[in-house]
């Protein structure tokens, strides 16, 4: 069997911590291994920007009316379309409708508690979100 590399960087975007790659030995044991690589640090690092412009650009919105919380929620919790209505259990398209302020203002109470639970936070903090 061909022997792998296992790269051993650093990754600080795991402050501290590190993460474990199961590789096998030359008799075909696996082997809890030690991994690290500035490549997965770098494009780690370029999602979480990436989603801190995001973040921003929905606080804009929202001051100007366009967009809803659930939006900066989204990114806050570093989440993207799909995965939002994954984990709400709702059609994409109808999350979409969501995110915009006139369709937000007329969710129900249990819509918006699906929400919350998405988010780990209250029902009020949707409702009276502050820019």
């Amino acid at each position: 069997m061909e022997k792998i590399e296992v790269p051993k960087e650093e990754n600080k975007v795991l402050e501290g911590h590190q993460k474990v790659m199961y590789t096998t030995t030359e008799t075909g044991d696996f082997q809890r291994t030690n991994y690290g690589s500035s490549v997965e640090e770098f494009a780690t690092q370029t999602a979480v920007e990436e989603f801190e412009v995001l973040k921003q650009e929905s606080i804009e919105n929202i001051k100007r009316g366009i967009s809803s919380p659930l939006e900066y929620f989204m990114y806050e919790n570093r989440m993207d379309l799909a995965t939002l209505a994954s984990v709400v259990g709702m059609f994409q398209f109808r999350v979409k409708r969501h995110l915009k302020m006139s369709n937000f203002k007329k969710l129900n109470e249990k819509t918006l508690a699906k929400y919350a639970e998405a988010f780990n936070i209250k029902i009020e903090e949707l409702k009276d979100f502050k820019v």
